[in-house]
């Protein structure tokens, strides 16, 4: 492979696949797509759900006023997520994990770059898909409430601006995964180099060691890339997982209404939201977890080495690996993995149980 094949394939493993062609990844594109589909969008959006809150809004009753903090939320999600667009979301970071990750070399394993694009051909595909359920689901609920008092002008702004928000909000999850897809790519190939040490024998002493080396410092870069990563993403995480939850509970706890149905509509719209946390959360864990399944290779590995520096280097992988802190995190507070999903999970069942009894005692 001719060096420009070369630093085109490197190119095509970084930047394609975050639905802004690659030539403009790293300029003003992005941050010009988000601010027309979210800041834009979601300042119509608030003003509307805000209008809308004043005039239907009663508090004579602990249900109404459960069902009005139920509409509220919508309000204070859509704030959230336009303050970290205009404030939060440094591209900075961006450029940062580009430049660390070019260090690993990647485009050279033919296989990772071939998951890597067959990964980002699914999730484009999805991220289309889903954005055109959410505006037909849209506008079956709007077209059959009613309460739906809205002209065909005013009518069709909001739907425009619906699809402007979700579009957004799909960009930045879309934009996780892929770099999700190179990190695990990255990591795999890391632990697929320690097994090949540990399983393969007649290796002489400084080979070991300076294979061992290579290995911890390519760990090395995949950390500082995903470092970079998180820092870039850590708000939207943050609120997709709060946003996500406090629908979830609310949602659930509305199911015990007296007046509760299964509409389908709103069966739709818990589906696919599950369907993306499920989504966004298979990949960040997956990254916190591979990142630390080579430690029981480095582990066996260390009774195969007899030199002091062998040794050496394998001890401060075994010790760097063992921190179990790679990933992204819950405003930087939680690494994201299974504990903290269960733990999640345990705290939402708690408080549908105790809103329930409260609300409907």
């Amino acid at each position: 492979m001719s060096k420009t094949e070369s630093l085109n394939t490197a190119n095509e493993v970084i930047s394609d696949g975050y639905l802004v062609p690659s030539k403009y990844i790293l300029g003003p594109a992005i941050k010009i797509v988000l601010l027309l589909s979210v800041a834009y969008a979601s300042t119509f959006q608030l003003s509307y759900h805000s209008i809308s809150l004043v005039h239907t809004c009663r508090y004579s009753t602990k249900i109404l006023i459960f069902q009005c903090l139920h509409e509220g939320l919508a309000v204070v999600n859509l704030l959230l997520f336009v303050l970290v667009v205009l404030f939060a979301f440094n591209m900075d970071h961006f450029r940062k994990f580009i430049s660390t990750f070019q260090l690993l070399l990647l485009e050279t394993d033919t296989l990772a770059v071939r998951e890597i694009k067959r990964s980002r051909q699914i999730m484009r595909a999805l991220v289309y898909g889903i954005v055109i359920l959410f505006v037909v689901m849209f506008i079956r609920r709007e077209t059959g409430s009613t309460n739906h008092t809205d002209s065909t002008f005013v009518f069709i702004v909001r739907c425009f601006h619906e699809v402007l928000v979700r579009f957004g909000s799909l960009f930045h999850l879309n934009m996780i995964c892929n770099i999700c897809f190179c990190l695990k790519a990255a990591f795999k190939q890391i632990n697929l180099q320690i097994n090949d040490l540990n399983t393969t024998t007649h290796r002489s002493v400084d080979h070991l060691f300076y294979k061992i080396r290579e290995s911890r410092q390519k760990y090395s870069y995949a950390v500082r890339s995903t470092q970079s990563a998180e820092k870039l993403f850590r708000y939207y995480i943050t609120i997709f997982y709060t946003e996500y939850f406090s629908y979830f509970t609310m949602n659930i706890v509305t199911l015990f209404g007296p007046k509760a149905g299964l509409d389908s509509i709103w069966f739709l719209y818990m589906f696919l939201d599950t369907f993306l946390f499920i989504l966004l959360t298979h990949n960040l864990v997956e990254v916190n977890n591979l990142s630390r399944e080579g430690l029981e290779d480095l582990y066996e590995l260390s009774f195969k080495l007899n030199t002091g520096d062998s040794r050496h280097e394998n001890d401060i992988f075994i010790a760097r690996m063992a921190l179990s802190d790679v990933g992204f995190t819950f405003a930087n507070l939680f690494t994201i993995n299974n504990s903290f999903i269960t733990s999640l999970f345990t705290l939402s069942l708690t408080l549908i149980i105790t809103l329930a009894s409260f609300i409907y005692q």
